[in-house]
């Protein structure tokens, strides 16, 4: 079983709906049962909670699945709880629908922290992990949030490499500190992402630059300094594509390479130090 933070109107593609936490099994053909608000406090009292962001074009089907193989890897310890958001970031048309969801990354991001401080008020803690363009959903929660958060782990972040210097800039005032796990051989974030950002930049009215590639590729520019931010490269023997941080969508292990992304965000979740690649 898994909770979920649910904000979308539909299984695929739809529109942003008020945040709700379901419960899942998950499965071929997922079924859900919805959780109380009481159930939510007392759940994540004295909890840290650890909340999961998946990126671009995932239904909610396969976030659930991934979500199940994500919570089991994390392995996490009993005064952790973990939770999945559900975000509509995909389409029918994924390719063409792309620029439009960076919009509403952001605001499923400010919604989301406003559903956490009023669920979980007694929450020990917020804990963050990311992949894609669940990285904006992760800012934009951070910087809303009313309260500074833990550990925040982004990981193939599809935003602007300078958001922790620019339009995310207080965010590092929010956290305990930032991990960002980065591999210069993603090809979607080398190629397709510079083009729906400029799109995006250009003619959808976002604050960020057009001019500067992915916080996902080779980590923050200008660099960082620890330990306010941390940032691992993947070594690019074996490649790491953009499919490969978080668990497939159907449930099963792929490649297998996500689990040790999967590792390095449970490191950075304990606060041990996820500077290097193991």
């Amino acid at each position: 079983m898994v909770l979920i933070i649910n904000q979308r109107t539909g299984g695929h593609a739809g529109a942003i709906a008020r945040a709700d936490c379901w419960e899942s099994a998950g499965g071929k053909t997922p079924t859900y049962t919805v959780v109380t608000p009481t159930e939510v406090e007392r759940r994540t009292a004295g909890k840290q909670v650890v909340i999961a962001i998946h990126g671009f074009n995932v239904s909610r089907p396969d976030a659930v699945r991934a979500y199940i193989s994500l919570e089991r890897q994390l392995a996490l310890t009993a005064d952790q709880v973990f939770f999945g958001v559900a975000w509509p970031g995909d389409g029918w048309i994924p390719v063409v629908n792309y620029p439009w969801e960076s919009g509403d990354a952001a605001s499923c991001g400010r919604y989301l922290a406003t559903w956490l401080t009023a669920a979980m008020p007694q929450a020990a803690s917020f804990n963050f992990v990311s992949h894609s363009l669940g990285g904006r959903v992760l800012l934009e929660a951070v910087r809303t949030l009313e309260r500074s958060a833990a550990q925040v782990c982004i990981t193939a972040g599809a935003v602007d490499d300078d958001v922790l210097s620019a339009s995310y800039a207080e965010v590092k005032g929010k956290a305990e500190r930032i991990s960002v796990l980065t591999s210069t051989k993603d090809v979607v974030l080398r190629a397709a992402y510079p083009l729906g950002d400029f799109v995006t930049d250009v003619f959808l009215g976002d604050r960020d630059s057009p001019w500067h590639g992915a916080l996902g590729r080779k980590g923050p520019n200008p660099a960082e300094v620890p330990p306010g931010v941390t940032t691992c490269r993947i070594p690019t023997d074996p490649a790491y594509g953009h499919g490969d941080y978080f668990p497939p969508g159907n449930g099963g292990v792929g490649n297998g390479r996500w689990k040790k992304s999967v590792d390095y965000m449970s490191r950075a979740l304990k606060g041990d130090e996820p500077t290097r690649w193991e």
